[in-house]
């Protein structure tokens, strides 16, 4: 059986309303955060719908369908309270890499979160191009 982590939804701050998957948890905080805590990863701006129409074989159409699959991401910590658990889940596979790009000072300097950011925009797209099982995750939520 394949193990799967949980997608949530963000419920307050900037990327309220955007989609995450959990990377790290914290039940009981420490010096820094006295409450529970998680690191998220997510999608800040989610692709864009590409139509048949734009899957002709002319250079100018695959620039544009490449275009509108761009994905923009974020990682944040966050409170508990502020994240809503889905019923979705993605891979362990794809949370593990995640992970593997997480350094201890991914939120203290600037460099390494831009460098966590790039790999993690690059994992959600390869994701993304598979189109097959986290579809739900690359929509744009409407609410």
């Amino acid at each position: 059986m394949l193990r799967s982590a949980k997608v949530v939804l963000v419920l307050a701050g900037r990327y309220a309303g955007k989609k995450a998957v959990i990377l790290k948890t914290d039940d009981e905080g420490g010096k820094e955060r006295s409450y529970g805590h998680c690191v998220v990863a997510g999608v800040a701006k989610a692709p864009l719908p590409i139509t048949k129409a734009m899957c002709k074989p002319t250079p100018k159409m695959k620039k544009l369908v490449q275009r509108r699959s761009r994905i923009k991401t974020f990682v944040k910590i966050t409170n508990y309270t502020h994240v809503m658990p889905t019923r979705y889940s993605v891979e362990a596979s794809m949370v593990k890499t995640l992970k593997g790009h997480l350094t201890p000072d991914t939120f203290t300097d600037p460099q390494a979160k831009t460098k966590f950011l790039a790999a993690a925009r690059k994992v959600f797209q390869e994701k993304y191009k598979e189109r097959e099982g986290q579809r739900w995750l690359f929509e744009k939520l409407r609410f």
